[in-house]
Formats: structure tokens, C-alpha cells, sequence
């Protein structure tokens, strides 16, 4: 079975860093309508669980997907990259068929098909 997401150990840390600072209990990840290519990436600090939500614990960290997402970002690898400019997360997901140029939004050839309309907009 494929895994859900990987998180590169750049991401590991950045994450690690910021719930820290945050004193959040995770990081929930979700897709929702938006961006120049129809779809883009959400990643916001758990307050509260969302009992639907898929979690992953991987390195100390815990992620939470949101369970209208998990079709969409199934095999994803999620990377932080460090700039001059500071920092992003970057999203490798093999389901996306085209991404804009910045990588926080991205298309599927046919979203109805891979969340069987359960998810999209």
C-alpha cells in the first residue's frame, strides 16, 4: 500500500520548529478550491481534531489530512526548501496533472474521478 504523505527531513524540521512555536498539537493538511490552477494545498496549525481526519505521525510530527483530501495528496512527498528569501514547502504529488509555476496549486485531469465527487467543488 502506498503511503499517505512522506515528509522529507527538511519538512520534518521546519514543522518540528514551528509547532514549537506555535504549541500546536499538529499540522492538518487539506485541498481546497483555489489557486490559478483550480486546487491548492491548506496547511494550518491543529487547534482541534477533526475526528475524519487521517493522522500520520512521522518523526515526532503529527499531521492531520483532511479526509476530503486523502485522494487528492495520496503518495504526496512534502519538502521545505530554503532561500535566500527564507523558505516553502513544496508539494510533490504524483496525482496532480498540471501545478502552477510557484507549486501551491495544481489540477487533476478529472478531479470528479479521483474523489468520486465527495470532495471537489
Amino acid at each position: 500500500m502506498e503511503k499517505l504523505l512522506t515528509l522529507t527531513q527538511n519538512a520534518l524540521d521546519f514543522m518540528k520548529k514551528s509547532l514549537d512555536e506555535n504549541g500546536s498539537a499538529g499540522i492538518r493538511v487539506d485541498v481546497v478550491p483555489g489557486g490559478c490552477s483550480g486546487m491548492t494545498y491548506q496547511l494550518d496549525f491543529v487547534k482541534c481534531i477533526n475526528p475524519s481526519d487521517v493522522l500520520i505521525e512521522e518523526g515526532g510530527v503529527k499531521i492531520y489530512v483532511a479526509s476530503r483530501a486523502v485522494m487528492l495528496v495520496s503518495g504526496m512527498i512534502v519538502d521545505y526548501v530554503k532561500s535566500p528569501m527564507g523558505g516553502n514547502v513544496v508539494f510533490e504529488n504524483p496525482n496532480a496533472r498540471t501545478k502552477c509555476g510557484c507549486g501551491k496549486s495544481f489540477r487533476m485531469e478529472d478531479p470528479q474521478a479521483a474523489c468520486a465527487g465527495k470532495c471537489c467543488s
